[in-house]
């Protein structure tokens, strides 16, 4: 027998409050549209599971202990198998410093911690007899790979649309659509979960949004009835955004973000259709840890970052100051040796759901994905606790750009991602010899 229950919350913070996600301070002057706390509870006979996807940059470490405590204490589901994640707006709350700017408000983090384990409590207490099925489907049109050669034989992030000097993108994307279909006993729908690879970053402003994964959910409860839950799990995005430098799609124009919502809602529409649910499924989930290495500046970096700080009154680029101010403050620091990033793999029959602690370049979700017995994976970044930033390919540190640059934020090794795949791998074969 199965049992699932979803819930919604409204997670938007007060206005004046600090928004992350720009290499400039923000206030929040206004709500485009609430940010939401979603959560999904699935109880079969072998096992729960609990996942919460907050409408966030980001989720600090300490959030997610705080909401597993809190969880298990009212519905003893297990601490590890709680999964708590961002959908990466770029228009949320203040939940962590970024690269640039301090957007933390503690208050706030207090808060939604017991928001997000509301909403699995909630979906706790709702769960029912229910049937689940999932399907793939496929959308290559919104989302574009943001670094790319350029004729003097650099790699730049987003050079600006129509850019002559644009050779080729150096990456791919990831156009799969996986849909997880969720329905009551008498196949009235509960709630749809989606999983696509693309930055939400798309809205900009000052003004809350969920950006379009809220689109998403705001289009599917217009089809399916406004009481269904829209679960949004973020893929492997690192490198992947919304912005067509052809010119062909015009991606700055007001409101693209509702564009990209209902495409996508769409696509998860036509898979959702073509999906059967069953109520027998094996549910089981495994967690593993991958110690890492941070980078610390050479003394090359803090050479060069002195002499940009030394001559910033001359007209030294904005970011490049701020740059080197990130170098100057960590050769400040005592080094911090290590950490402990977790990988989490939920196992739902055929399914799986792998859970990453970072912003994934998209070559690692989909390298995951072609490796994974399982037939349908999902790679969901920005899981249980980013540990520093961006996670690029090594080709990556070697072309430069944006993503790979040390700073506070994101500083992780460079074999990082390799480490991650690794580990996901291993989890994922012995979820599936166990279930077999």
């Amino acid at each position: 027998m199965l049992k699932c229950g979803m819930s919604e919350i409204v997670i938007t913070p007060k206005l004046g409050s600090p928004i992350p996600g720009s290499v400039g301070d923000r206030f929040a002057s206004g709500t485009k549209d609430d940010l939401n706390a979603k959560s999904l509870v699935v109880e079969t006979e072998d096992a729960v599971f609990a996942i919460v996807a907050l409408d966030a940059i980001d989720v600090p470490r300490r959030l997610v202990e705080s909401v597993r405590k809190r969880v298990f204490a009212s519905t003893g589901i297990p601490a590890e198998h709680v999964m708590v994640s961002a959908t990466h707006t770029h228009t949320g709350g203040p939940t962590i410093r970024t690269s640039f700017v301090n957007a933390v408000d503690e208050s706030y983090l207090t808060w939604l911690a017991d928001k997000a384990a509301d909403a699995v409590v909630i979906a706790y207490t709702r769960r029912s007899e229910a049937r689940i099925g999932w399907g793939r489907g496929r959308e290559a049109d919104i989302a574009f790979n943001r670094r790319f050669r350029m004729k003097d034989g650099s790699v730049r992030m987003n050079p600006g649309v129509g850019n002559p000097d644009i050779i080729e993108p150096v990456g791919p994307i990831d156009p799969e659509v996986v849909v997880v279909r969720i329905d009551d006993e008498s196949g009235n729908p509960i709630g749809v979960v989606t999983n696509y690879s693309c930055h939400a970053c798309v809205v900009g402003g000052t003004e809350y949004s969920a950006d379009y994964p809220g689109e998403l959910s705001r289009t599917l409860k217009r089809v399916l009835g406004p009481s269904i839950v829209s679960l949004f799990l973020q893929g492997a995005s690192g490198d992947i955004n919304h912005i067509d430098v052809s010119g062909r799609f015009p991606t700055a124009k007001p409101g693209h973000y509702a564009a990209m919502g209902n495409i996508l809602a769409g696509e998860a529409m036509k898979v959702r259709e073509k999906t059967d649910v069953t109520d027998r499924l094996s549910v089981a989930v495994k967690t593993g840890y991958v110690p890492v290495r941070f980078r610390t500046p050479t003394e090359a970096q803090i050479a060069e970052a002195q002499q940009v700080l030394q001559t910033a009154e001359g007209g030294a680029p904005a970011t490049e100051v701020k740059f080197a101010k990130q170098i100057a403050e960590l050769s400040g620091r005592p080094p911090r040796e290590s950490a402990e990033a977790e990988i989490q793999v939920i196992a739902l029959g055929d399914l799986a759901i792998v859970g990453v602690p970072a912003e994934l370049f998209v070559e690692f979700g989909l390298e995951i994905k072609r490796g994974s017995p399982f037939p349908y994976t999902i790679v969901n970044q920005l899981t249980n606790g980013s540990v520093s930033g961006y996670v690029c390919t090594r080709e990556a540190y070697r072309q430069g750009g944006y993503e790979t640059r040390l700073r506070t934020y994101s500083r992780l090794q460079e074999e990082a991602g390799d480490l991650f795949v690794d580990q996901s791998m291993l989890l994922l074969d012995e979820l599936r010899s166990h279930m077999l």
